[in-house]
């Protein structure tokens, strides 16, 4: 993923078959590895290192109220040695683990870590929790929400992330549940002007 890019903005075709709840827009990663809604003033923005997805609800960003960070890594470059389009459902890492562990041991010291919800949704199995931490710097309670959601059907795993302050919680768990609600992985698609299932033109 380049950190040099140029927006483009382009008026869809008649019929284009997309379609997302009011007040949201349809965000697309990696040519369809990743898709989901996000609220639609929010501003998107490439991590430095140019491996996530940076979402935050308003300008300027530094100064965000909620921030949604949203990575996605092959997990054959994670372990080469393991055939993930072969692995059953029963035998998948232990995401839940891996989930709890890196809550509890958060850099942030938290004050308060919530047990992990899992589902499977979709061909996905995706869990997540919520931790508490006073900021450091302004000394103000905030909340992180941190998701892996795991199809092993096309070897992806998404690691999706939101930090935001206690006054905006309505409003973050509100985009995190559409978020969550509308996730797709491994859905590929030849052209963004046309929505899954589409024919497109003719």
């Amino acid at each position: 993923m380049s950190t040099n890019w140029d927006m483009q903005a382009f008026d869809l075709p008649e019929n284009h078959g997309w379609s997302a709840k009011p007040g949201n827009r349809i965000f697309i990663g990696d040519k369809g590895a990743i898709r989901f809604e996000v609220p639609d003033g929010w501003i998107m923005e490439f991590s430095k290192d140019g491996r996530a997805f940076l979402f935050f609800d308003r300008k300027p960003t530094q100064d965000a109220n909620i921030r949604l960070d949203v990575r996605v890594r092959n997990m054959f470059a994670m372990n080469p040695n393991v055939d993930w389009f072969d692995v059953p459902p029963w035998d998948q890492p232990p995401i839940t683990e891996w989930l709890k562990k890196n809550m509890v041991n958060d850099e942030r010291n938290p004050i308060k870590v919530g047990p992990p919800f899992t589902i499977n949704l979709d061909g996905m199995t995706v869990t997540w929790g919520e931790l508490d931490f006073i900021d450091p710097l302004e000394k103000r309670l905030a909340h992180t929400r941190l998701c892996y959601a795991m199809k092993t059907s096309v070897a992806l795993l998404s690691i999706i992330a939101m930090d935001f302050w206690h006054e905006q919680s309505p409003q973050a768990h509100s985009a995190w549940n559409d978020m969550l609600g509308t996730l797709k992985l491994g859905e590929f698609m030849e052209s963004p002007f046309y929505g899954p299932g589409h024919r497109g033109p003719g």
